[in-house]
């Protein structure tokens, strides 16, 4: 991929903890630690460029294995991160998350939304292992339109999918908006 396709993308610490380690990984096996850990390899092998924020570095400090941290020192290395908190959508928290009636689900919403912030400030694309997220997020987009903007990927739900999404570019196709993307993976939920 040329450098100047290259996508940006919020990549949230359950993938980097999920990632199977180099000694575990079985790409034969293909369970879902072995899909982050293919999906990450994606990232780097197509020079993708990987948005975080302090609250999301910290969780990947916390969180991510051996595997991860040697990819996340790789990036760094390669000036493959993008520092973004994306302030200029805090305000969407408040309205994104008074559309939920359960207090749970507005604080599941409340502990992610710095990857919103981070994603709508850059390359609109988030990969996480999350599986109640995007519909949260979705059921949030009829209160904030610029939600529905959100591209998402899953390693751990998706399998192979998700690698060959990120490999042909990780473009942002209709099927992948949040939205729709929940829809079609989440729909006997």
């Amino acid at each position: 991929m040329s450098l100047k396709n290259r996508k940006q993308i919020v990549i949230d610490a359950n993938v980097g903890r999920g990632a199977s380690d180099d000694k575990r990984f079985n790409p034969q096996i293909a369970g879902p630690g072995d899909h982050s850990h293919q999906c990450l390899q994606a990232v780097w092998e197509e020079k993708h460029v990987a948005v975080f924020n302090r609250k999301l570095r910290h969780e990947w400090e916390k969180h991510a294995n051996s595997h991860a941290r040697s990819w996340l020192a790789r990036m760094t290395l390669k000036d493959r991160i993008l520092d973004e908190e994306g302030e200029q959508f805090s305000e969407f928290l408040d309205p994104a998350c008074s559309c939920h009636g359960i207090d749970a689900h507005r604080a599941a919403l409340a502990k992610d939304f710095h990857l919103i912030q981070s994603a709508l400030a850059t390359g609109q694309l988030l990969l996480s292992n999350e599986r109640a997220f995007p519909r949260l997020v979705a059921d949030s987009c009829a209160a904030v339109a610029q939600l529905g903007e959100l591209h998402y990927g899953n390693p751990a739900t998706e399998g192979d999918k998700c690698r060959l999404w990120i490999k042909a570019g990780a473009e942002k196709e209709p099927k992948r908006r949040i939205g729709v993307w929940a829809r079609n993976f989440l729909q006997d939920e």
